[in-house]
């Protein structure tokens, strides 16, 4: 990390002040230490209370950032200023989480600073705690929606932290948007999806999204070449698919004629939501088969 892109790092998170919501978005790793780091710092130095909500960076990696210079984390940590929540451990939500429910937990949170004397909250979360706590990236954007509507005329701040390898391009440009301040390194990364030919079709690996649609459409072409069987896409190793991927699919479908399938396997719970919402399965000869191998026969005309 050089100089200046140090010095970027802690005036972003040394600007921010009460009613503060920033996405921090950065792969890489002591850039993302530096800003946890010189946040939790000023927020103890100011006599405000700090929660950090663990995810994918888990305990270990914020006690080890913690304890660069003189934080003392588990000192704070003892005695509430510098409060640690593994969300996949203990939710901080009773029963199945909502983001209404969230969004009052969070600002019942700053009520309760306040009552114990402190000048404020501080919130650092690493956003894959969503996903620890079971938690589907929908129900996630609604409450970073409602807590910044929330944050403003509060004693609170939050910075979230969004790694481009665990959120889509989609997803983070989303967060982007909603959030009134964006720091960090960006959002650039390796591309995220990768697609191989399998003996009935392809097998999708990683996350699909707008960025990623040339590589998709033009495997699909190739794969739809071959003649006289259905196609079979392996979605078992695809970690995330957004509306428009879902799209070019049914599109693929419907391209190949009365006489031949598209046919999803291992189809996960959220791809399957959206072909049933839009009432795509069975419909345009796109099928949604979770149990069928990628190499069995799927029974097309031959």
């Amino acid at each position: 990390m050089d100089t200046s892109q140090a010095g970027a790092t802690v005036a972003a998170v040394g600007a921010m002040d009460y009613g503060s919501h920033c996405c921090f978005v950065s792969a890489d790793e002591a850039v993302v230490r530096l800003a946890v780091h010189s946040y939790v710092r000023d927020g103890l130095s100011a006599d405000e209370r700090v929660m950090c909500l663990l995810g994918r960076r888990d305990r270990s990696w914020l006690m080890s950032t913690l304890s660069q210079g003189p934080t003392r984390p588990a000192e704070r940590e003892a005695d509430g200023s510098l409060v640690v929540v593994d969300v996949g451990r203990t939710p901080l939500w009773d029963g199945e989480f909502t983001p209404e429910g969230m969004a009052q937990t969070f600002f019942a949170a700053v009520d309760q600073a306040l009552e114990d004397g402190y000048r404020g909250l501080r919130v650092c979360g690493d956003m894959t705690w969503g996903r620890a706590g079971g938690v589907g990236y929908d129900e996630l954007h609604e409450f970073e929606r409602l807590a910044g509507l929330g944050l403003p005329g509060r004693r609170a701040m939050g910075i979230c932290l969004y790694d481009p390898r665990e959120f889509s391009s989609v997803q983070i440009d989303a967060q982007e948007r909603l959030h009134p301040i964006v720091a960090g390194t960006g959002r650039a990364r390796p591309p995220s999806l990768q697609v191989t030919d399998t003996t009935k079709g392809l097998r999708l690996i990683g996350e699909a999204d707008v960025a990623t649609l040339g590589l998709l459409e033009e495997a699909l072409r190739r794969a739809a070449a071959q003649p006289g069987r259905d196609l079979v896409v392996d979605l078992s190793a695809l970690e995330f698919a957004d509306l428009s991927t879902m799209e070019t699919l049914y599109r693929a479908a419907a391209a190949l004629g009365p006489h031949r399938r598209l046919v999803l396997r291992a189809a996960g719970p959220a791809v399957r939501k959206v072909v049933d919402l839009l009432g795509w399965s069975g419909a345009g000869g796109l099928i949604v088969d979770g149990d069928r191998p990628s190499g069995e026969r799927s029974g097309g005309t031959q």
